[in-house]
């Protein structure tokens, strides 16, 4: 078993208009392995402890960690130049639910998440709920990562494909996945076998991209374009679920071409409407 060394105070700088909010990014959906604490958001990345303070931050990031994590904040894009781009295409009430989108938004960022662990969490995220999938998603990794020791607490890696693998549908069936379980084995076949490969995906155009993964079995459009969006960093892949198409019935004449960071518009009018106009 890994024991993490002591946590190091980690600080990246981003744009100094941009906001980061770490209660909004990571309580819309897009990571399943963070939880709130008192004082911090705790999470596991990479065979380590994360810890990101709650407060809101303006210019800067701030993270607790043993190992250099800046590549998950995805440091370098500028989310206030972003939105401007985004916003204007559009005009009349369109543009003014963009506009509320991205005022009640703003401080989210889209995070840069391993690309294996990404596209096993949303199959498991098919049919389900976000407690549920963060339940499901802790039962794989105590069962089959790697486990690691800090301050006396056991935590544990995402399993890796070959891990899954070896399970096999009789150890995944013990975390209670229902018809994922075939979804999960047959992706962990593909990247085992380099049919999946990360490297190849990223050379090919978005739409590229996501028809080759949708050649693993269970895996849609919807699936297919959060992996790329939040395990990948392609940012203008725009996942479609029963929230973003009552959204975009709801608000606009017909589905919106969103442009190069439509999947960042994506999640301010999703974040708006499910946490704050449903709510209302």
């Amino acid at each position: 078993m890994i024991t993490l060394k002591t946590e190091i105070k980690q600080k990246i700088k981003i744009h100094e208009n941009d906001l980061f909010s770490p209660v909004k990014t990571f309580d819309c959906g897009q990571a399943f392995r963070f939880e709130e604490k008192e004082d911090f958001i705790e999470g596991v990345i990479n065979k380590t402890l994360l810890r990101i303070p709650k407060a809101d931050t303006k210019g800067y990031i701030e993270y607790f960690s043993d190992k250099n994590c800046d590549a998950f904040f995805d440091p370098l894009h500028s989310y206030t130049e972003m939105t401007e781009g985004f916003l204007a295409p559009f005009s009349g009430k369109e543009r003014e639910k963009l506009e509320e989108a991205l005022e009640r938004g703003f401080g989210i960022r889209i995070l840069k998440q391993d690309f294996k662990e990404a596209l096993f969490s949303f199959i498991i995220s098919q049919n389900n709920n976000i407690p549920r999938i963060k339940k499901n998603v802790a039962s794989i990794s105590e069962k089959f990562g790697e486990p690691f020791e800090y301050e006396g607490n056991t935590y544990y890696a995402f399993p890796s494909p070959e891990a899954l693998l070896w399970a096999g549908e009789t150890g995944l069936n013990e975390c209670k996945l229902g018809f994922r379980t075939k979804y999960i084995l047959d992706a962990a076949k593909k990247l085992h076998s380099g049919e999946i490969d990360e490297d190849e995906l990223n050379s090919l155009d978005v739409d590229s991209a996501r028809e080759k993964l949708k050649t693993v079995k269970g895996i849609g459009d919807k699936v297919a374009a959060c992996t790329l969006l939040y395990g990948m960093g392609r940012l203008e892949c725009v996942p479609v679920d029963v929230w973003m198409k009552k959204i975009f019935d709801k608000y606009f004449d017909s589905v919106p071409h969103l442009g190069e960071f439509g999947g960042v518009a994506q999640q301010y009018l999703f974040y708006n409407e499910r946490y704050i106009v449903s709510k209302m």
